[in-house]
């Protein structure tokens, strides 16, 4: 013979239970789509501004040729652009410094020497 399982109705505390349960459920599926909302944000905010170099336009409007007087004897350790400006750091007679380029006008901008000091603690 089968018995009859009879269900016992829930207690105030388990129905408390499963409507704190439904509401962190909710709260996490709206954190959930407010955050792939922000991320889809972010991307198109990125993708339509405009880039940090000039496009390719520019550069190729700018002189062919440029001359940047370095110190005799210097060795040049890196090279960077950003946008119309070429900053070359380089050795030489044991110092080091920066000079820095306007690849538009053709005019130095600024020399900035580097002095190396003892690290302190």
């Amino acid at each position: 013979m089968q018995e009859r399982v009879e269900a016992e109705a829930p207690s105030a505390d388990e129905l408390r239970l499963q409507r704190n349960l439904k509401i962190i459920v909710i709260a996490l599926g709206v954190l959930l789509f407010a955050g792939l909302a922000v991320i889809i944000g972010r991307i198109i905010y990125l993708a339509s501004r405009q880039p940090v170099q000039p496009p390719v336009a520019v550069v190729e409007a700018l002189s062919a040729e440029q001359t940047m007087q370095l110190p005799a004897g210097a060795e040049v350790r890196s090279i960077s652009l950003s946008g119309d400006r070429l900053a070359v750091h380089y050795i030489a007679a044991g110092r080091e410094g920066i000079a820095v380029l306007d690849l538009k006008t053709g005019k130095p901008l600024a020399r900035v020497g580097i002095e190396r000091g003892a690290p302190t603690n």
